[in-house]
């Protein structure tokens, strides 16, 4: 037997892997199947394949083929399952006294086990990124550092949730909870986000889409190491899918070095725990007494706190509320729900229900008071969330989304919104009331987009009712009117809904859809003309006339224009009629406002010089009306007609 003083325990060793080993042959297992086999399955008919022809080369084949392969996932489920079956003696009675009865010390049972755990998972990591390498010299990819960069990354990432394993196996006397707590420690700083995100959607001004520009941070592993650390390859195509361009890049290295440091501090935190771990700890809730009262308030809190405001956000869907009471709502369902889920919690760790003690009251009270403050914190915006709007400096560009969705990256236009957003909450104290002022009056809701250039994102949404009605203030009418002066400005409606290349463009399609009523069929049909005797430039000729029309209307306020009342989906304006077109420049790349407004950028990172473009008409719009009908595109005043028009003859009971 080996000296009490040694890290590490050779029979012992042996006996961890006895029951280990399965679970390390089933990764590496896994493990082929990802990396060799999945590579040299894509590769089977290569030659022949359309990448031959694009122009792809094997090694950039297998730079994208390790891009995609999983990093932090595989490895946050290797390291609980190992450690698990490792560490099982702790949450066993009578395993637990026999083994702390044995001749060995915690020191070697710590130490021992957590090598167990680390070598089960990094052999077959090591082994497989092995026979990957000889795959990647037969397939003629030699992408070696590729490989063994992932391998890195997983490397780091297995010993970090290792530790992190450990960790939680010291925390409490039970393996299914110290499994949880394994899980909320790995997400903790995020779940936290996400309850004061959820929160803050619920009751905050402007903060209903707080979880759209939610971003990963270190302190929640699984997600950034997936995000931020990885081979990244870039593979520029043309039009037609042609290889132009390709380079890669190894990133994330300097947070590997700090997670590699982060997972020694948490290993020695878990020693010094299990050092002085009581036996008699084994089947508790928790086991460290300094973190029962954290663990209490902490579910207490974060719990009440977003059930405190779905109570608000149900009364207030029922009964539109004030945001003054729906807050107030909130707070005194958070307050009580988070008593009750303190003594439920104390019940738990003490595994009794006689809880209720003048103690255990006057921590609830403290408990109560502090929580009571975070929320009217949250209430009074002492930490300008609600009024928060960037530096111009700090932004690459602004997004606005109504009726149509615009993005400003002119450092003029970006200004100018800004300044647009401050003079708007100037007057926050009636907008967020606006739907319980305004009840009677038609409203609409818009959306501020910054996208900063950090990579991060802030979303703030807004409801408004009709700037026209009567009965608004002229406090309101100042804070918004400002907005739709400037969104429907029609050089911003040219630039922004019609797009970049609007004056200098090519009109290469174009259909408008006329309607008449047939009384045998008692349905409506469709007049299209398809202009399919004329050559392609005799219809670009009869489009480029009706497209100065539109531009006619749009200078006139008639087309494309945003309202905050409910002008946009009023049938009784609103034509029936489908009108749209395409336009094109074959030298100048077409910037779609839409995409990037809603992160389409990289879905569709194409290059393309032409976009669609779909025509919401009115009566009103004479000019695009009179210049259709003059090129044939209808020719009776019948074949108009507006939603309210169709609904009424086909009977249908909302025009």
């Amino acid at each position: 037997m080996q000296s009490k003083t040694s890290f590490f325990n050779m029979a012992l060793f042996k006996k961890n892997l006895s029951r280990t080993w399965i679970v390390g042959l089933l990764y590496f297992i896994a493990l082929l199947l990802m990396n060799p086999i999945s590579f040299v399955l894509t590769m089977a008919d290569f030659d022949n394949s359309w990448y031959v022809e694009s122009g792809y080369t094997r090694e950039i084949m297998l730079y994208q083929h390790m891009q995609y392969v999983p990093k932090s996932g595989i490895a946050l489920t290797v390291a609980i399952v190992v450690t698990g079956i490792t560490f099982w003696f702790l949450f066993n009675k009578r395993d637990n006294y026999m083994m702390h009865a044995f001749p060995v010390s915690r020191k070697s049972l710590f130490f021992t086990g957590f090598t167990t755990a680390s070598l089960v998972s990094l052999v077959p990591l090591v082994v497989n990124s092995i026979i990957m390498t000889i795959v990647a010299f037969v397939e003629k990819a030699p992408a070696i550092d590729a490989i063994w960069y992932w391998t890195l990354i997983v490397a780091v990432t297995t010993e970090l949730f290792i530790s992190i394993a450990v960790f939680s196996m010291m925390t409490s006397g039970q393996i299914i909870t110290s499994v949880v707590f394994y899980f909320i420690f790995c997400y903790l700083y995020t779940l936290m986000e996400v309850a004061f995100r959820i929160t803050a959607s619920f009751l905050m001004f402007g903060m209903s889409s707080a979880l759209s520009d939610l971003d990963s941070t270190m302190l929640t592993p699984a997600f950034f190491i997936s995000a931020n650390c990885g081979v990244n390859a870039v593979v520029d195509t043309d039009d037609y899918g042609k290889l132009i361009g390709f380079s890669y890049e190894l990133t994330g290295a300097k947070y590997l070095a700090i997670y590699a440091v982060a997972a020694v501090v948490i290993t020695f935190i878990a020693y010094m725990l299990y050092k002085y771990k009581k036996l008699e700890t084994v089947h508790d809730f928790i086991a460290v007494p300094f973190l029962k009262p954290v663990f209490t308030v902490g579910m207490s809190f974060f719990i009440s706190m977003v059930a405190g405001g779905f109570v608000a956000e149900m009364i207030n869907a029922a009964k539109t509320l004030t945001y003054s009471t729906k807050f107030a709502i909130a707070i005194v369902s958070a307050i009580i729900i988070g008593c009750i889920l303190f003594y439920a919690t104390q019940m738990m760790i003490e595994k009794t229900v006689r809880v209720f003690s003048a103690k255990k009251f006057l921590y609830c009270a403290g408990y109560s008071a502090a929580a009571l403050v975070v929320l009217l914190c949250l209430r009074l915006d002492v930490f300008k969330i609600e009024n928060k709007v960037p530096n111009a400096n700090d932004v690459e560009w602004v997004g606005f989304n109504c009726d149509y969705a615009m993005v400003f990256t002119d450092e003029d236009e970006i200004g100018t919104m800004i300044e647009l957003h401050k003079n708007f909450l100037e007057d926050k104290k009636e907008l967020r009331d606006v739907n319980v002022l305004y009840s009677d009056v038609p409203g609409n809701s818009f959306t501020i987009k910054y996208k900063l250039k950090n990579g991060k994102t802030i979303v703030r949404d807004y409801s408004v009712v009709d700037t026209e009605s009567e009965e608004v203030s002229a406090q309101y009418v100042a804070a918004t009117e400002p907005i739709l002066d400037f969104v429907n400005s029609p050089i911003q409606i040219k630039e922004h809904v019609i797009g970049n290349i609007y004056d200098d463009c090519t009109i290469t399609e174009m259909s408008f859809s006329g309607y008449l009523y047939d009384e045998s069929l008692e349905d409506y049909y469709s007049t299209y003309v398809d202009f399919d005797y004329l050559t392609d430039r005799e219809k670009q000729e009869k489009f480029a006339r009706v497209y100065e029309a539109v531009l006619k209307d749009v200078d006139a306020g008639k087309l494309f224009t945003t309202s905050f009342g409910t002008d946009y989906y009023n049938n009784e304006d609103q034509l029936y009629n489908d009108f749209s077109f395409t336009i094109q420049n074959k030298k100048t790349p077409y910037f779609s406002d839409t995409d990037f407004f809603w992160g389409y950028e990289y879905a569709n990172s194409y290059v393309r010089y032409e976009q669609s473009i779909y025509v919401q008409l009115t009566r009103d719009c004479t000019n695009t009306l009179q210049a259709l009908k003059e090129e044939g595109f209808y020719t009776d005043d019948e074949e108009i007609l507006t939603y309210g028009e169709y609904n009424q003859r086909m009977g249908y009971d909302y025009y």
